[in-house]
């Protein structure tokens, strides 16, 4: 048990290192919804079974020396200790186990505690409380909010500040509650738990709590890109502002804020980006991360060479036999006997169908004079009962006027791209290329000049957001430093973007 647990808290820190490693690429080249979907990895690592024994032959190692690496920092040291045979080494794998369980239960205890003591606060001081989404979430305004924030997972809520009237106008009132909402339909408030539960089992790890800070950025990111999906330029301007107003520092880990300052210029040089991605790169993506996904928990599960190597030098330094990793699952009972299936009855002797007695004796096609002149062609379908169908056949030659001819032409300057005409009894559509190229380059045009007006856009609410912080008396210095340098940071990214163009 004890080599297992060793194994997996090994593999789930290499795999919290690669996403790390990876986030940032993975969020360019896809967007996103793709760099938060990598968390995925430790937490399924987390719950991964060992590798059958048939597959372990198979299981490649090129995260062996890896795991080399990580022996020499985390079990080296504590073989340091001084030697007391098996039975020594034992009783301090023991005590290790124990503060471990201990911080672990004393981390989640805390969280719950202080999360339910924080939203009973918040739902005490509502003055505000409506419902929306047919019922499902409950909107309410409290004195104890700093800024907008999504909790709840079986009862879902939206707290907004008291004053969130005065300090927001209404578009940035409606983006911020998106926002929230985003939160709930996407399941981050359950994902926020799962991360917990995963940080309190690597509460003494480094590497778990920036990894932690990092999930919730890319959450707040991906969260950022599902609001803003579909919506017009102008409406990043205004969402920059939301999130700006509501920057504060403190925030309760379970719940979803829009205001936390981590990774301000990240977020606030997204807003400014207007890249859309075609589904064919979002496939890709997909099947990238996937892969990615697949060959990283192959590599790092329990039973594959890398793991082996590592239970070998655990066994080395500390002089324990860790023996089987996880207990054997117990053995299927054996079946019991096949009991001999009575034989089926013999099936009763078919009913012979009715006959019927009217059916179709001949049919043919003849024509008839209209009262117009015009001849109508008609199928006579003639039955054994002396009954008869008369079907109308339709006039080819008028389908065959009716289908306009499709051309290509030049027709001038105008705004119709199609242009239906007449020639004799025939029908003419004509493409005109000319008015199609002239209409791509006016959309060329166009979309430069979305893009600079985005860009000065963004830099206005830098501007504003910079002297918003400022002014702001409520953050502290440490903390109102962090955000300004995050915002000068982001208008010297959009300062070179613009060079660059």
């Amino acid at each position: 048990m004890i080599g297992w647990a060793l194994e997996t808290f090994v593999a789930t820190s290499l795999l919290m290192l690669l996403v790390l490693a990876v986030r940032a690429p993975v969020r360019k080249s896809f967007g996103p919804h793709m760099a938060y979907a990598l968390w995925l990895l430790p937490v399924a690592r987390l719950v991964l079974p060992p590798l059958p024994q048939s597959w372990r032959e198979q299981a490649v190692a090129p995260v062996a020396a890896a795991s080399d690496i990580v022996a020499v920092y985390f079990v080296e040291p504590l073989g340091a200790a001084p030697s007391a045979g098996a039975e020594g080494s034992f009783g301090l794998w023991m005590a290790v186990l124990l503060v471990w369980a201990l911080g672990a239960a004393a981390f989640l205890v805390w969280h719950l505690i202080s999360h339910r003591r924080y939203t009973a606060n918040l739902l005490r001081a509502a003055r505000v409380d409506r419902t929306i989404a047919q019922g499902r979430v409950r909107v309410i305004e409290t004195d104890a909010a700093h800024g907008p924030l999504a909790f709840g997972v079986f009862r879902k809520y939206v707290a907004f500040p008291r004053d969130f009237s005065e300090r927001y106008d209404e578009l940035e009132r409606d983006l911020a509650l998106a926002h929230e909402l985003g939160h709930h339909v996407r399941g981050d408030l359950i994902a926020n738990w799962v991360a917990l539960i995963v940080l309190a089992l690597h509460w003494f790890n480094p590497i778990a709590w920036k990894a932690f800070r990092a999930f919730r950025a890319d959450q707040e990111m991906a969260c950022d890109a599902l609001v803003l999906a579909g919506r017009a330029q102008a409406l990043r301007h205004a969402y920059g502002r939301a999130i700006v107003k509501s920057a504060h520092g403190g925030a309760v880990s379970a719940a979803c804020h829009l205001h936390t300052i981590n990774e301000v210029k990240g977020r606030l040089r997204m807003l400014s980006k207007t890249r859309q991605f075609s589904p064919t790169r979002a496939a890709a993506g997909l099947i990238g991360v996937g892969a990615l996904s697949v060959a990283a928990l192959g590599l790092t599960a329990s039973g594959t060479q890398a793991a082996e190597t590592l239970k070998s030098k655990v066994e080395t330094v500390t002089g324990m036999d860790l023996g089987q990793d996880m207990p054997a699952p117990p053995a299927p009972p054996e079946a019991p006997e096949a009991v001999e299936a009575p034989e089926a009855p013999e099936p009763p002797e078919a009913i012979a169908a009715p006959r019927h007695e009217r059916h179709v004796v001949r049919f043919n096609v003849q024509d008839d004079d209209k009262k117009d002149g015009k001849k109508i062609r008609k199928m006579v379908i003639v039955r054994s009962d002396g009954s008869k169908d008369e079907i109308a056949m339709p006039d080819m030659e008028a389908i065959r006027i009716s289908v306009p001819e499709i051309r290509d032409g030049k027709c001038g300057k105008g705004e119709p791209s199609v242009e239906h005409r007449k020639n004799g009894d025939k029908n003419v559509m004509i493409i005109c290329t000319d008015r199609i190229e002239a209409m791509s380059e006016n959309a060329t045009r166009m979309a430069m000049r979305h893009k600079a007006l985005g860009m000065d856009s963004a830099r206005m609410g830098l501007r504003m957001a910079r002297r918003s912080i400022e002014n702001e008396t409520a953050m502290g210095a440490e903390e109102r430093a962090r955000a300004l340098k995050g915002i000068d940071e982001a208008m010297a990214e959009l300062e070179k973007e613009r060079d660059a163009d």
